[in-house]
């Protein structure tokens, strides 16, 4: 829910603002937040408790969010150019 409400938002802001939405660019933010559910989900599906799955989840979407920006790490862009 929090990724879809954060993409919706973020891309109804972008078409207001008239810029082309983030979620259309290279950057990795979207997938940071969808990677950090699947290790909560799957931490406590392995039966973890919740507060350590939670961290686990937290921790995902930092490391990966963090090393996007340090190591320019993106996502491939969309373009209505062939």
């Amino acid at each position: 829910m929090g990724v879809i409400t954060g993409v919706a938002g973020g891309m109804i802001r972008d078409v207001l603002a008239r810029e082309i939405p983030m979620v259309l660019q290279r950057e990795i933010y979207a997938t940071a937040c969808i990677t950090g559910g699947i290790l909560y989900t799957g931490s406590l599906a392995l039966g973890i408790a919740p507060l350590l799955a939670t961290l686990f989840g937290m921790l995902g979407t930092f490391i990966l969010r963090v090393a996007a920006i340090r190591w320019h790490l993106s996502l491939p862009a969309f373009s209505l150019n062939r």
